[in-house]
């Protein structure tokens, strides 16, 4: 069952009660090209990382195997110039700002997500593979069931290369 309540990051981490909900567009190469006719809605535990819902969308919900590095900009802008809202897997200093924030170890309660919020997820930067994420609610987690989970698939993915 969904709720409208936002993540204040004072949940128990160890013991998830609850869920995001998290609707995917794939925006093509480069953000051109599929727009809306590839979808995913994906629920994932709070205690989840960025790192997790990056393997969901990439190995799980679309069926790609080649690892590559990837971001997630907060701010909805590809390759933002405000490094505090870019979340990357690459554990390197960022050479102009110092540290970056990490997707891998960045749990999805820390991020104070709120219904409606839009963000960009970016992958494998030499093909710039570029999807939309939007927060679509939140729910509880439910015995028995393992997350991550993919609710619903519209559209088919493409091959990872042409």
């Amino acid at each position: 069952m969904r709720g409208t309540w936002v993540y204040t990051g004072k949940e128990n981490e160890e013991s998830a009660k609850k869920t995001v909900i998290f609707n995917l567009y794939y925006l093509g190469q480069c953000g051109a090209g599929f727009s809306r006719r590839v979808t995913r809605k994906i629920e994932m535990k709070e205690t989840q990382t960025l790192d997790d819902l990056h393997e969901t969308i990439i190995y799980k919900s679309f069926g790609w195997d080649d690892p590559h590095m990837y971001s997630f900009f907060f701010d909805n802008l590809p390759y933002s110039r405000d490094r505090r809202m870019e979340y990357s897997c690459s554990t390197e200093e960022d050479p102009f700002d110092g540290e970056r924030p990490n997707s891998t170890s960045t749990k999805l309660s820390k991020l104070n997500l709120k219904k409606g919020q839009k963000f960009l997820f970016i992958f494998d930067f030499g093909d710039d593979q570029r999807f939309g994420i939007e927060v679509d609610g939140f729910g509880e987690v439910t015995r028995g069931k393992r997350y991550p989970l993919i609710l619903e698939e519209k559209g088919k993915a493409p091959k990872q290369y042409y």
